[in-house]
């Protein structure tokens, strides 16, 4: 089992990795790593215009899924044949480590097929919900510190989908039959890229044209509105997205997720040309500073109620600010909103929010997960 300080990384990873989260440097587990395969472009079995960490495609006579975290890559055979070592397909019954992988089975008619998952407690979705109340959909984690490795081996699911972190239960699980594939969809930088992590779950579900259909859907409505973001001839309002207290605080850099939505959607992120990998460190006079200069501060908050000691926290100073003084603020209550869940396959309507904070066209526009305060 994975002791206190891993359970709080897993859920962290679970729920926590999104649009604003840290970008990782995993360490490896007890799946081999292997030298990345050069992989052809008539090889390849799953098409992909945004996603960089992961490609299916024929080595021989093999299949393969090569998963990446940037540095290290993981190799997974694929087989339709009974008795293999390796991921049989189409997969019928699926356990997930994160709640995100869930969505992307789910998304594409294959919650059924999805028999765990951790955390399912923060799930916000009422069909997913409604699964875990009536049993369908068992929770790893319930009633443990731990996600539960036993769970998992009654189960004897087709596959179980993990994180490249380092744990020694999924050594144990591979021993004992289970197939495991590490998802490092959360280190995509380009939000398209997140959510078309779909296909690969439509190849294992046998599902491609419902999973290239709903993908299609997200990029045609994400491009729409980045293309009216272009548009628009006024000067780029500017956004700082940044999180801590006193003088320990990080943002994230231009090459992140954040980044892509504020650009795509027509405003200047502060930190745009700070492309470092992970986050940047900043002190609190920067960050006042820039408080003190952008027109928006960005936020993702878990909150009850929402007053702007919300997101100033402990840091008093920041209420001089002018973007603080002038509430321009908007956010995502992570409490109200499955931004964790859903949300990874729902970059349209995240950009489309971020648009209607910057250039309101619609009338009565209901947000989706970020919204203007409005105390």
């Amino acid at each position: 089992m994975v002791g206190n300080s891993s359970r709080f990384m897993l859920f962290v990873v679970s729920v926590v990795l999104c649009v604003f989260a840290l970008q990782c440097a995993p360490e490896s587990t007890s799946k081999s790593t292997v030298e990345a395969t050069e992989v052809v472009d008539d090889s390849l079995l799953v098409k992909l215009e945004f996603a960089e960490n992961f490609s299916v495609f024929r080595s021989g006579n093999d299949t393969i899924i090569q998963v990446t975290d940037g540095t290290k890559e993981w190799k997974s055979k694929v087989s339709r044949a009974a008795g293999s070592e390796s991921i049989r397909i189409p997969l019928d019954n699926v356990s997930c480590l994160s709640t995100s992988h869930l969505y992307y089975f789910s998304e594409i008619g294959g919650l059924e097929k999805v028999k765990a998952v951790s955390f399912a407690e923060s799930l916000q979705d009422l069909e997913v919900k409604a699964a875990v109340e009536n049993g369908s959909l068992l929770n790893l984690t319930e009633g443990s510190s731990d996600y539960n490795a036993e769970l998992v081996l009654e189960l004897n699911p087709g596959l179980f989908t993990t994180y490249p972190f380092g744990d020694d239960e999924f050594e144990r699980l591979e021993r004992a039959g289970i197939q495991t594939l590490h998802f490092t969809e959360y280190l995509e930088k380009n939000p398209l890229g997140r959510a078309e992590w779909v296909k690969l779950a439509g190849f294992l579900l046998g599902e491609e044209e419902k999973a290239e259909a709903y993908f299609g859907k997200i990029k045609e409505s994400y491009q729409l509105t980045k293309l009216k973001a272009l548009t628009k001839k006024s000067k780029r309002p500017t956004v700082i997205n940044a999180n801590g207290y006193a003088n320990k605080w990080t943002a994230p850099s231009g090459n992140s997720l954040v980044a892509h939505f504020i650009k795509d959607a027509g405003g200047q992120y502060v930190f745009e040309n700070d492309t470092a990998s992970g986050n940047l460190t900043l002190d609190f006079e920067r960050v006042y500073e820039l408080a003190n200069s952008t027109d928006y501060w960005a936020s993702v908050i878990f909150s009850d109620e929402v007053t702007l000691e919300t997101f100033v926290g402990e840091e008093q100073r920041l209420n001089d600010t002018e973007v603080m003084k002038n509430e321009q603020i908007f956010y995502c209550n992570a409490q109200t909103r499955d931004y964790f869940g859903k949300g990874i396959l729902q970059p349209h309507l995240i950009l489309e929010d971020v648009y209607q904070v910057f250039y309101p066209d619609s009338t009565g526009y209901q947000p989706h997960y970020f919204e203007r305060f409005n105390p």
